[in-house]
Order: structure tokens, then sequence, then C-alpha cells
């Protein structure tokens, strides 16, 4: 972890060898409620209500900071998945929505994997979706394990469920022609497709590995920054700050920490901070928003500052933009898609912050002013 730049990684395992860790190496680790799929049927959906029992007791301790990974329907070894799946349980299982309840009783994420290749057990994955809004789900490998990763479904994903996060779990492992990691970095280089999605909902991916699990062990561990084991996803970390590489810095950074320093411990998402060049000298245009932001931009004839915002449909995003008065000075304007709204600005001799509000979706930003001199 130290060789790969990690501060603290989750531990998907047994609660007493993940609880063992955590007090030995204070501040490194955390775990989440195990959901066990061995023997079949899974553990946690034979025990029923007894496990969701004991799922609630140990959220109750405040030492799990999730629950998960659960298979809900799930293929081994690579390739294109061929029905029927190794494990599939109805993702509107009640078992499963009473841990999803959970989630958003306890304001802790839930994690699962899901191959979503059968419109019968895509309906009812939707229909758990659905089911708490509270709830923070994490669709683990960014929901195409196994399938061809597609950026519009998961756009469309983002847009309907703005409590839906994804994580990258086990892409990099694929590496062969033709594979997911092949479709998101061609050539060695990261696809203006995915850029896009990316930097698009920068605040809703999360950076995963699949380091340290699974039936390779602890060689994992070994290749978490480098190639030491064979058969082993080579350099998991590596390879993610290779492709984040390509993304601006505020993306980047929510993807690789900020967005899981998020909902895992809690602390604050840092405001985005923009550096721009106007005659000669460097500023600073930071935006603190409830949605995604990128791509800003500030014209340096029109005075103008442009940037995107995502978020899901039916909700309501606010962003508040701090400008310096010696960048752009006077009376602020803005516009969400071209269309006037009203905004809030305050000034003072260093800084004006303008704070307005839009509709859910992927809209474009604009803020102007007139000079007063």
């Amino acid at each position: 972890m130290d060789k790969a730049g990690v501060s603290v990684s989750l531990l998907y395992t047994d609660a007493s060898s993940s609880l063992s860790s955590i007090s030995q190496y204070p501040g490194r680790f955390i775990t989440f409620v195990d959901t066990p799929d061995s023997p079949q049927p899974s553990t946690w959906l034979t025990q029923g209500q007894a496990f969701v029992t004991s799922a609630e007791e140990q959220l109750k301790t405040g030492k799990y900071y999730g629950i998960g990974e659960a298979n809900l329907r799930y293929y081994s070894g690579p390739g294109v998945p061929v029905p029927p799946p190794n494990i599939y349980v109805p993702a509107d299982t009640p078992v499963w929505l009473q841990l999803v309840d959970l989630s958003a009783r306890y304001h802790v994420p839930i994690s699962f994997h899901f191959v979503p290749d059968d419109p019968v057990a895509n309906a009812a994955f939707e229909r758990m979706l659905s089911h708490n809004k509270d709830a923070i789900p994490i669709w683990s490998h960014l929901g195409f394990n196994n399938m061809p990763l597609n950026s519009t479904a998961l756009n469309d994903y983002l847009l309907r469920y703005p409590h839906l996060y994804f994580d990258t779990a086990g892409i990099q492992g694929m590496q062969k022609p033709g594979s997911n990691w092949d479709h998101l970095m061609p050539n060695g280089k990261l696809s203006e497709e995915w850029k896009q999605f990316f930097e698009t909902w920068n605040a809703r991916i999360l950076l995963a590995s699949d380091a340290g699990g699974g039936q390779n062990g602890l060689e994992r561990w070994l290749n978490y920054e480098s190639n030491t084991s064979d058969g082993a996803p080579p350099n998991s970390i590596g390879h993610w700050k290779s492709l984040l590489s390509y993304l601006d810095y505020n993306s980047a950074r929510n993807i690789l920490s900020a967005n899981s320093r998020e909902l895992f411990l809690k602390e604050q998402r840092p405001p985005y901070d923009y550096s721009i060049s106007s005659d000669g000298k460097c500023y600073s245009i930071s935006v603190s928003s409830n949605s995604s932001v990128s791509g800003l931009a500030f014209d340096r004839d029109t005075r103008a500052v442009t940037f995107t915002v995502a978020g899901s449909i039916g909700t309501t995003g606010s962003a508040t933009i701090t400008i310096p008065t010696t960048l752009v000075r006077g009376n602020f304007t803005a516009q969400v898609d071209g269309q006037s709204v009203q905004i809030k600005e305050m000034s003072n001799a260093a800084y004006t912050t303008i704070s307005l509000e839009y509709a859910g979706g992927i809209r474009a930003i604009t803020l102007g002013a007139t000079d007063t001199g």
C-alpha cells in the first residue's frame, strides 16, 4: 500500500480477520459487514432475518463502514457470460431489500456485483435501486463485469438514480485485446468516450482494484503496485493512476480518493479548484457543488466562466463559485443551458461568490459580468 500510494484500503473479508488488521494498523483499513456467498446458496440469503439482525448489530458498533460486496448475479471466470450464472439472487429479494434499508438507516454504502445480462433480472435490479432513496448502493466493476462496458448505459443509470455509485474493481485485470480495459485504453491511451464519462460523473465513481482478495489471495497484494506475481492482476493501482492521469486534476482526485473518503469516512469532499491564466497571471476559481463539475473554462475576450454540471434527473443541483475580483468584476449573470437563472452574489475586495440552483441532468453553466468599473 505504501509503495502504491494507498492511504486507506477497504477489506472485503470475514469480520474477525478484518478487525484484527484494523487494530494492528490504525487508520489504514476499514471493513464492511460481510455477505458470504459460500457455500451456495449464499449464507446471508439462507440465514434470512437472522442475518439482517446480525448485520444491524454489527453496524451499531460503528466498526463497519458498509455492507457487501454481495454477488447478486455472478459468473466465474473471464469472457462473455453464458447463462445460467454461478450465483443469482433476484435483487428485489426481501432479505436483500432489508439490507438496503440498513444502508439507508445507518447511512453506509451497500455494494454488489450484478451482471445486467437478463431482462427479468434487470427489472428486479431496477426495483431494488428504486426501493429506498436514502440507501447508498455501489455497483461494482463499473456494472458490466464480464460484459462489454457501455458508457451510454452507465450514464443512463446515473441520470436516473441519484444515490447510485460505481466502482472500478477488477477492470484493470482484463488486459487482453478486445477486453474491457482495452476498450477504456485503446493503444495505451484513455479513449475520448471514457474520458468524457469519467470527467462528467467524477463525483459518482470510486477507485477499486480487487487487490487483496479472490482466488489469488496474497498474490494480489504482491501486485498492488508492481508485477511481482504471475496470474494476478498486475500493477493494479498503477494501471488506474495511468488511466486517471488523462483526466483533469479535480476528476482524478475525486475518483482516486475524495469520493471514497466522503462515502466511507464522512469527510467533506473538497471544492473543485481550477487554475486560470489571463494576461500573464494565474488565478484560482473554486466551485463547491452537490453535482459533478467538469470542463471549467475562462474566455479572455468575453470574461465569461463556463463549466458543466452533472446530477440525476428529478434532483436539484446547486453550485457556489468563487472568482477573484482581479480576474472578473462587475454585476454577474448566469445561464443554465442558455436560459437565464437567478443567482445570489456576494463580493468583497478580493472575491465574488455566486450561488445558483438548477434542475438535475447534464447542464452547461455560463457566468458573465458587466464591468462596473
